[in-house]
């Protein structure tokens, strides 16, 4: 667990182990805020664009839950903005339009994923190693006390 008393860690909350122990619970959070966005999106029609609203779950289950789980978010985004669409009846000049628009959406959603993700385990990696330091540290102020005395 980690060191929530360090100065990295302004806000425990924004913190990538602050659910730790729920990450079902975030898991489910984040299918419920998806499949609220694709309920907003579908019932406000085409004309009025959702595509941002599509982050909020993918970076939550990114941050708080890791690499796999918002993954597994930004397929379903796509899958949820690509049912929205068709069953609003966007007409596209070509059929194959919206199959573009959904893989452009779902490279956006798997670009956001491995970006958080990866910022994720940095700070992760960062607090472990800083936490290794220090008790190195008072290791050899240990030794340094115990050496002069």
């Amino acid at each position: 667990m980690a060191d929530f008393s360090s100065p990295l860690n302004t806000t425990r909350f924004a913190h990538p182990d602050s659910f730790a122990g729920y990450s079902g619970v975030t898991a489910a959070v984040s299918f419920a805020v998806l499949a609220f966005i694709g309920w907003l999106d579908y019932i406000t029609g085409y004309e009025f664009g959702f595509f941002v609203f599509y982050f909020i779950p993918v970076a939550i289950s990114s941050w708080y839950c890791g690499r796999k789980l918002g993954l597994l978010v930004a397929f379903g985004s796509a899958v949820v903005w690509y049912l929205s669409d068709k069953y609003t009846h966007h007409p596209y000049s070509h059929s194959y339009f919206i199959y573009w628009e959904m893989f452009i959406r779902l490279l956006s959603f798997l670009t956001t994923t491995m970006t958080i993700s990866r910022i994720r385990t940095m700070v992760l990696n960062e607090e472990r190693m800083l936490s290794e330091l220090r008790g190195v540290k008072s290791e050899l102020e240990r030794l340094k006390q115990r050496g002069s005395g």
